[in-house]
């Protein structure tokens, strides 16, 4: 009979799986924007939008773009059908986006399967052991976007790839330099 692991055992599980799982739902996005020919970026922003409408800066923040480049991705969104520009009625000088359901839609057919299989997985079990789910991927995407914003204050801002003003650079691996033609 085989021993039960002990909550050591478990953490360093839960720690090693995390960003396993974490990279599975990257390259499912990866290719997901594949089969809907749309670059990832544009799939990112949905999902953003899934949550309600937003100003362009606050997507542009959220997703690590300039203001410039989130324009380019709005304006492709938009040109597909995807999104709405709108006045704030709050402030008209200010834009707001807002996914359309139909757009919304064609993106959750995409990741419907996957969902399917979570659903199929989760079936069996109680309520305290799905809650105790829900608290883990809220904790989660918590700890993650409070990293992002960790990365983000230290380092490079955006996909400009310019450091922060008067921050010293990050120390870690030397960035990336495609190699090749």
């Amino acid at each position: 009979m085989s021993k039960q692991p002990g909550r050591r055992e478990l953490l360093a599980e839960v720690n090693a799986e995390a960003p396993r799982q974490a990279g599975a739902t990257v390259r499912l996005s990866i290719a997901i924007a594949h089969q809907l020919r749309m670059p990832l970026a544009d799939v990112q922003c949905m999902g953003l939008l899934a949550a309600g409408p937003s100003a362009p800066s606050d997507l542009a923040a959220q997703l690590g773009l300039t203001t410039g480049a989130m324009t380019k991705v709005l304006d492709r969104l938009q040109e597909a059908g995807y999104v709405t520009r709108a006045a704030d009625p709050s402030d008209r000088r200010r834009i707001i986006i807002a996914a359309n359901p139909s757009g919304l839609a064609e993106l959750g057919e995409a990741y419907g399967p996957m969902g399917e299989k979570i659903g199929r997985h989760l079936a069996s079990y109680s309520a305290a052991e799905l809650q105790t789910v829900l608290n883990f991927m809220r904790a989660g995407r918590e700890a993650a976007d409070e990293e992002i914003a960790r990365i983000r204050q230290r380092g490079i801002r955006h996909a400009t790839r310019h450091p922060a003003p008067s921050t010293p650079p990050a120390q870690g691996p030397a960035p990336y330099r495609p190699v090749g033609p």
